[in-house]
């Protein structure tokens, strides 16, 4: 009879963590699918940035082109932010 007890009482804790444990394994999968979410809103945020900056470097590059009569200063400037663009490009691939 003790036995039988014991049994009974070792399959109640035995549902409790199978319980426990689905709450848990039900939490994860939230969590990844919030991860995920907030994955590609970096990305996105990221990618804004990066085309902010870029526009506000033309920017300057052409308020500085209208000003400067050196066209290979002009050139050099350019190629310069073309190389940026590059590495950024790059960095985001990976």
């Amino acid at each position: 009879m003790e036995l039988f007890a014991r049994l009974e009482n070792i399959e109640f804790h035995i549902k409790q963590l199978k319980s426990k444990c689905t709450i848990l394994e039900d939490a994860n999968e939230q969590l990844k699918i919030e991860n995920k979410i907030l994955n590609q809103e970096l990305e996105t945020k990221t990618q804004i940035l990066l085309n902010t900056e870029e526009t506000n470097k033309i920017s300057k590059l052409a308020e500085s082109a209208g000003s400067s009569t050196d066209s290979s200063e002009f050139k050099s400037q350019i190629d310069q932010i073309i190389k940026e663009i590059d590495q950024c490009l790059t960095l985001i691939k990976q």
